[in-house]
């Protein structure tokens, strides 16, 4: 009986011993999930914000191929350009 006991005892160490391993890792691997899945969420909300401006984008490149007043007032504010024959008079305030 003193034998048997000894194998039992012997039996749950050698359990604890290869169980204890794997539960370490695996409570690391749960925080790496963790973290994985919170960047994951990060970039499925950066993705979106950059589809929206290049939604954006694409909607502003139309305009300027289907509208000339478009093209012209993108080139009088964005570049100060005139038409020939225009005058530009520039007002300061005090």
């Amino acid at each position: 009986m003193h034998w048997i006991s000894r194998i039992g005892l012997a039996a749950l160490l050698a359990s604890a011993i290869a169980l204890c391993p794997q539960q370490i890792y695996r409570s690391a691997g749960a925080d790496d999930l963790v973290r994985l899945e919170r960047e994951h969420a990060e970039l499925t909300r950066q993705n979106q914000r950059v589809r929206a401006e290049i939604q954006l984008l694409r909607d502003e490149v139309n305009a300027l191929r289907r509208d000339p007043e478009e093209v012209a007032r993108i080139a009088r504010e964005d570049l100060n350009l005139v038409r020939p024959g225009e005058f530009v008079f520039e007002v300061t305030r005090p």
